[in-house]
């Protein structure tokens, strides 16, 4: 078995097909192109804010795992062939390559998605994963939805009165969801906003004295690389836990958000939460959001770290 670095000129259709099968066909990459442009860009060899590494049977990519390095939290995905019998091994020894990337560039941790089905505690990913040294940095399952706009439709006593757009500003957003007891979603915005965009759309409630009650934010994207449809991505909902909005509120307020999104002819909303604010999911969930994605737990391992 050969264990490299990826290269621009290594097969991406079967890294593609190994990222496919693994995540039962939610993998973010269509097509091989896609896989190549995720490490390189600009078609250049050095692309220091992502690598990757493969293993070799002959011509064969039996296993692949790649690397984000662009945040503190580097964010791993990997794939091995569901022939290889010995997984934890071949996992471990890409592993111990990413570690001394990570090392390298300064860095502590490496951070991983799980995906387990609905309402799954446990899988054999999981306790694969904790033996090399993984562990929980978020105790509740986060989960993905969707909204379709085009079925979901605007109450005729709609109450938007209250909502503003806000400047858009990623380390005051961040800091406020962490100040009001919100880390889980404080570290999904960190992970989802990286960096300023004029895409970016922050809208609040405030009351008759200006005190913030409520954030709203999302990026307006294509949510389809290969689509000219626009979608509000990344969307999530915060109430100030000092103020206790009644239901009714809360639920006026997410339905202003989405009114506006209609106004900006946008197609579908995709949200990302913690399910720790089991209150935010079910009011999203009877206003529609009953499309589920994805549900995963958050790992991240500190390099060096193994039973």
């Amino acid at each position: 078995m050969i264990l490299r670095q990826v290269t621009p000129n290594d097969d991406f259709e079967q890294i593609r097909e190994l990222l496919a099968e693994k995540e039962g066909g939610l993998a973010l990459y269509r097509t091989a192109a896609h896989v190549r442009e995720w490490f390189f860009a600009n078609g250049e060899f050095q692309r220091q804010s992502r690598i990757g590494f493969i293993t070799l049977d002959g011509p064969k990519i039996t296993a692949f795992v790649g690397l984000d390095l662009r945040v503190n939290d580097v964010v791993m995905i990997y794939a091995i062939h569901p022939s290889d019998s010995d997984n934890v091994r071949i996992l471990s020894d890409l592993l111990e390559k990413c570690e001394g990337v990570v090392a390298e560039r300064g860095g502590k941790r490496i951070s991983y998605f799980a995906f387990t089905e609905f309402g799954q505690l446990r899988n054999r990913e999981l306790f694969t994963l904790e033996r090399l040294g993984f562990r929980t940095s978020d105790e509740y399952m986060r989960i993905s939805m969707r909204l379709s706009l085009a079925d979901w439709d605007e109450p005729e006593a709609l109450n938007n009165g209250n909502i503003r757009v806000e400047a858009f500003d990623l380390e005051n957003v961040a800091q406020l969801l962490k100040d009001d007891g919100n880390k889980q979603n404080a570290a999904i915005f960190r992970h989802q906003f990286k960096r300023e965009d004029p895409g970016h759309v922050c809208l609040s409630l405030r009351d008759e004295e200006e005190q913030l009650l409520a954030l709203a934010y999302y990026k307006v994207k294509k949510a389809d690389p290969d689509s000219e449809v626009l979608s509000a991505t990344a969307f999530n909902l915060h109430f100030r836990p000092q103020y206790e909005l009644p239901r009714i509120a809360k639920k006026q307020f997410l339905q202003g958000v989405l009114y506006t999104m209609k106004q900006l002819e946008l197609q579908f909303v995709h949200s990302l939460m913690s399910l720790r604010h089991a209150d935010i999911f079910t009011l999203m969930v009877r206003e529609g959001f009953d499309d589920i994605r994805s549900n995963f737990f958050a790992l991240t391992k500190t390099v060096g770290d193994r039973e």
